[in-house]
């Protein structure tokens, strides 16, 4: 009769208790994990741990966008353009003006700083890459080169840097300068439509040879090269001409 009644006692004692005297969850939660050994607990662990949100979850940086190009800033200096700029960042100058919609390009303030973006435009080839190509130019026995994108036929011009051709004198900013940014040079330079033929790509010209598609003009449109000299009185000469035109590198189409 005593045991029975302390058995009572002892049972009535246990269920009285509130959830604040009992154990804590924390340990009611974690035996049952800890009574297993077999290597399927595990899994539900890792299960348990992945949903369960990070105590460091809030101060984790956003992941950089990789679309989003690097930025530069440029304080406009005498004589700076948009032009320039592009050329000397990579870049276009419309995509300068995206990030600097108040900029009237036409009235650069001298001391205002411009957020520009950094190699916007793709990989263009120099002119020694260019040379190392045109220096592997086979010809066919026909007198095409080998391995030619495309063949164009064209009237071909000629100019100079004279302000008759270029509307600049000596001394101009911009002056000698190409489209592509480089020197105009003659045996390498000819100004195409980059909407026919990208700039910096490597032409053959049937009866000239290569050429770097460097420049454009205004009055070069469509199926039209005009090819650079240094006297103005040879490209008189040269007058106009009808040639075959072989694409052998292309250089890269503008985008936006």
């Amino acid at each position: 009769m005593v045991m029975v009644a302390l058995g009572t006692l002892l049972l009535w004692s246990t269920a009285g208790h509130h959830v604040s005297e009992a154990q804590p969850l924390t340990h009611i939660a974690v035996k049952p994990l800890e009574l297993h050994s077999s290597s399927r607990a595990f899994p539900a662990l890792k299960v348990l741990h992945a949903q369960a949100p990070s105590a460091t979850a809030s101060v984790i940086p956003a992941p950089i966008r990789r679309d989003e190009p690097q930025m530069a800033r440029h304080t406009i200096e005498q004589g700076d353009t948009l032009f320039e700029l592009a050329t000397r960042y990579n870049t276009k100058v419309e995509h300068i003006l995206q990030h600097n919609p108040e900029v009237n390009p036409d009235n650069l303030k001298i001391g205002d700083t411009l957020k520009v973006p950094l190699n916007t435009v793709q990989h263009t080839k120099t002119r020694e890459e260019l040379g190392d190509i045109a220096a592997k130019v086979t010809m066919s026995s026909g007198g095409e080169p080998l391995g030619y994108k495309r063949k164009i036929a064209c009237k071909l011009t000629a100019y100079t840097s004279s302000y008759e051709s270029t509307g600049k004198h000596p001394g101009d900013r911009g002056y000698g300068i190409t489209a592509s940014g480089s020197a105009a040079k003659e045996g390498l330079t000819v100004a195409v439509d980059p909407e026919l033929i990208p700039l910096h790509s490597l032409v053959y010209i049937s009866g000239i040879g290569p050429r770097y598609a460097e420049d454009t003009g205004g009055a070069v449109k469509g199926p039209h090269i005009d090819v650079f000299f240094n006297d103005d009185q040879m490209a008189r000469e040269f007058g106009v001409k009808q040639a075959n035109v072989y694409i052998i590198e292309e250089g890269p189409r503008e985008s936006d």
